[in-house]
């Protein structure tokens, strides 16, 4: 019985370890953005949403293409060729 309930102490802390990162380092809160600017034949990189560190780019169709640039600043920006996606953005 000991044993038991040493195993789940000890999963249950690992657990909490586990998420977030480890180091307790949860995001207040995670937005999810539509990723609707279609690219252009110009590839006017201003008109494009521009991505942040750790960004996450989720395709919700299989044929989705994303297109992803650097602009002069190095910055990167995303437009979508055709299906659909979000970006999963923490903050």
């Amino acid at each position: 019985m000991k044993t038991i309930i040493k195993l789940s102490l000890i999963s249950l802390t690992l657990i909490a370890l586990s998420s977030c990162g480890g180091g307790g380092s949860c995001p207040d809160s995670t937005h999810v953005l539509a990723l609707d600017v279609q690219c252009n034949a110009n590839n006017d990189l201003s008109t494009y949403i521009a991505l942040q560190s750790g960004d996450i780019v989720s395709k919700e169709e299989t044929n989705t293409t994303i297109n992803i640039f650097h602009d002069q600043n190095n910055a990167k920006v995303a437009c979508i060729q055709s299906g659909r996606a979000v970006i999963i953005r923490s903050s």
